[in-house]
């Protein structure tokens, strides 16, 4: 081997060697390394199959999660808008609705009305009441209600927790005094039998209450026609307007 030869053999050999250096020890206190994992991004919620729930409660109206304010200038719009958004969920169907005994009638009147205008043919009516009537009433939106027999009867809770009973083409008004505990649904459960029996023909019976009266003593004297013995009411609607007691009822269609 020529010595020019051997002089590249061992550089080369210098190289190799300073190639393999030996690994940095291992600090025999220090865990596995882990993997880094890059973290999920933030996905929308998935939209519920079904509708969602509604509600009204003391501030007023909930679809799903979304308040409404309808003390609001623009609440009556927001809920509009957002029971749009799940009409497939109502259209042609029953709703249901849970209300609270102190929810305003006029939130109640609005909540049926926009059901109706979106095609809820029902809404099923969730109210504590007393003990010996139904928690729950379908109500049949005024939209959706059926053109109504002359003799129809009204049924009106009035601003001294008095009640008024009448014919929805007008006529004189039967009123029942305020019982000890608010209105005396026993006096006023005859005269809506009594009315009822004069009008075979229907089987609807309109409810209202005068302004500030509370949602929870309507839904009593729409449920308390539940257990009249000798006539069967079975189609509710909650008056759009508050009506004046003896005067002819127009309907909103």
């Amino acid at each position: 081997m020529t010595r020019s030869a051997f002089v590249v053999l061992a550089l080369a050999s210098l190289g190799l060697g300073a190639c393999d250096d030996p690994p940095p020890k291992k600090n025999p206190f220090e865990g596995p390394k882990k993997d880094t994992v890059e973290p999920p991004k933030d996905a929308a919620p998935p939209k519920p199959a079904g509708p969602p729930e509604l509600g009204i409660d003391d501030l007023g109206p909930k679809v799903g999660f979304s308040r409404v304010l309808l003390d609001k200038p623009e609440g009556r719009d927001k809920l509009r808008e957002e029971l749009t958004q799940n009409k497939q969920h109502y259209e042609g169907k029953e709703a249901t609705l849970s209300v609270i005994r102190k929810a305003k009638l006029a939130w109640v009147t609005t909540m049926l009305s926009e059901l109706g205008k979106i095609g809820a043919t029902k809404v099923i009516v969730k109210t504590e009441t007393r003990k010996d009537y139904p928690g729950e009433l379908p109500f049949t939106p005024e939209v959706k209600a059926p053109t109504p027999e002359p003799c129809a009867v009204v049924g009106m809770i009035l601003d001294d927790r008095s009640a008024a009973v009448w014919k929805i083409s007008g006529g004189t008004a039967i009123k029942r005094a305020k019982g000890l505990a608010g209105p005396d649904l026993s006096t006023t459960g005859e005269t809506i039998e009594r009315f009822a029996k004069g009008c075979k023909g229907s089987n609807v019976f309109f409810v209202s209450a005068q302004e500030g009266v509370e949602w929870g003593l309507a839904y009593d004297l729409a449920a308390s026609t539940r257990v009249l013995e000798d006539v069967k009411l079975e189609t509710f609607v909650l008056l759009e307007k508050t009506p004046t007691a003896g005067r002819k009822v127009e309907l909103s269609k």
